[in-house]
């Protein structure tokens, strides 16, 4: 279902996501999302017409998000190198300044209803992995190591969740200097 975007849909979203942060899936009733989004309960039922599909229909849009985030204007006559750190740091910032799209795609992931994003993604109802698309990018053009793409993705995502993660829980601070250091220990361990 694609769901033509409204405010009510953007509240009820926004909700839904605070309300997962805090109770998780299952502890978040299609009712407590009504009631915190103040719209009647058949208004979210036409608009979604079980919580699965509100699930996934929130994570096309937490998707949608992110990527426009990381990859909208990013310049295309800057080289690869210099892509790779700009998606890296870009792909932080948003999961620091967005604690509850971070939460939400980190339970979605974990949960069953991966395995239904995957299911529909076989379909075409779910967004491509734009992150995917980039780092095959750099394998084409013979600036990143020809390996398993998503083995090369766990690394870079996975390197940038546990950053996100350290500045969240105030184990380190977000700073350029340690956003670069990063970014260096990944480039030099996935380039040509």
């Amino acid at each position: 279902m694609n769901v033509q975007f409204t405010d009510k849909i953007e509240c009820i979203f926004k909700h839904t996501l605070a309300l997962i942060k805090e109770n998780g899936f299952h502890g978040t009733p299609m009712s407590m999302i009504a009631k915190n989004s103040d719209v009647a309960i058949g208004t979210i039922y036409h608009y979604f017409p079980s919580k699965e599909n509100l699930i996934l229909e929130l994570f096309s849009y937490c998707k949608k998000k992110i990527n426009a985030f990381i990859f909208d204007d990013l310049a295309e006559d800057l080289s690869y190198q210099q892509q790779f750190a700009i998606v890296l740091e870009r792909f932080c910032k948003f999961q620091i300044n967005n604690t509850d799209i971070f939460s939400f795609l980190e339970q979605f992931h974990n949960s069953p209803f991966n395995e239904l994003g995957h299911d529909r993604q076989k379909v075409g109802g779910c967004d491509e992995n734009n992150v995917i698309t980039f780092l095959l990018k750099g394998m084409e053009t013979n600036n990143l190591r020809k390996i398993d793409v998503h083995v090369m993705a766990s690394a870079y995502i996975g390197a940038a969740v546990t950053f996100s993660k350290s500045v969240i829980y105030q184990k380190i601070k977000y700073d350029k200097k340690h956003l670069n250091e990063l970014i260096e220990i990944i480039w030099n361990g996935v380039k040509q």
